[in-house]
């Protein structure tokens, strides 16, 4: 091999080695606001939901509701936090516009199956008749596809709650539970069901209402907030980025192999993969 080689070879590996010594991901974080919410209604007798409502209400209601239960269902999207992060604290933000009953306690409960926000649309929680794809009672999608539970299907244990009572903003969380939830979320996104938010469902009279992301009270929408790690960059050779240099780099390397401007194996920049660029892989293969 000639002098000049070994050099491209030395320079190209040892941008690799600065690639594995690269200073950690910095903590980053995010707030969205929920991209679908609705609420449960306890038939009396007819099926009712709220998937447009500028509220979602929690609890059981008073004797002009027949007493009956309603239970919030919200998600946010996580899309926007990489995959490979590591999530270290969630707050969910909520504003509760009315209540009565005094004080009681919501809790946010990791729901488990899909569901849907149709077009029914009512003022107050006495709810309407559903319309395609709402959530209700008895199903996820109105009207065919039901939940396996009526009343919605999910964890039992919560992942966080808070005590409310006076008109205001509620921060849920930072809990182990909702940083276990969306992490969940952000390592398999399609699992993201949000969470089914429930409050005091023994006494009449203490249902609470939360503005949704349907409210024209822009500020008050609901939030999450997120702080996270974003996953370390991958190394140069890595080129399928899945931790190790091995084989499957390699075949992605010889199958660029030629002038190739801009290809990721072009390690030294310079327009071909060719040994020297071999070399670098080879260089950093993972034991």
């Amino acid at each position: 091999m000639n002098t000049a080689s070994t050099s491209s070879i030395l320079i190209a590996s040892a941008a690799l080695v600065a690639a594995l010594g690269a200073a950690p991901a910095c903590a980053d974080s995010i707030t969205v606001i929920a991209d679908c919410d609705n609420t449960l209604i306890q038939p009396s007798p007819s099926e009712l939901s709220l998937g447009l409502s500028h509220q979602i209400y929690v609890g059981r209601t008073g004797s002009n509701a027949d007493q009956t239960i309603r239970r919030g269902l919200i998600r946010f999207p996580t899309a926007q936090i990489p995959i490979g992060s590591t999530v270290t604290s969630v707050q969910v933000n909520l504003y509760m516009s009315k209540g009565k009953g005094g004080a009681v306690t919501v809790a946010l409960k990791r729901c488990l199956a899909s569901w849907g926000e149709g077009l029914s649309f009512a003022f107050g929680g006495g709810g309407a008749p559903p319309e395609p794809n709402d959530a209700t009672w008895t199903k996820r999608f109105w009207p065919s596809t039901s939940w396996t539970t009526p009343g919605g299907d999910f964890v039992p244990a919560a992942s966080a709650t808070r005590i409310v009572n006076p008109e205001g903003w509620y921060a849920f969380g930072s809990s182990a539970g909702l940083v276990a939830d969306v992490q969940g979320w952000v390592n398999a996104t399609e699992t993201n069901f949000g969470w089914v938010v429930t409050g005091n469902e023994t006494t009449p009279g203490t249902a609470k209402r939360f503005e949704s992301h349907d409210t024209s009270a822009i500020p008050w929408k609901p939030t999450m907030t997120v702080v996270f790690t974003p996953p370390p960059p991958c190394v140069a050779a890595d080129l399928n980025c899945n931790g190790t240099v091995d084989g499957d780099d390699l075949g992605t390397l010889l199958g660029q192999w030629g002038a190739c401007a801009g290809c990721d194996a072009d390690f030294n920049g310079d327009g071909v993969v060719d040994g020297d660029d071999l070399g670098a892989l080879l260089g950093a293969w993972s034991s």
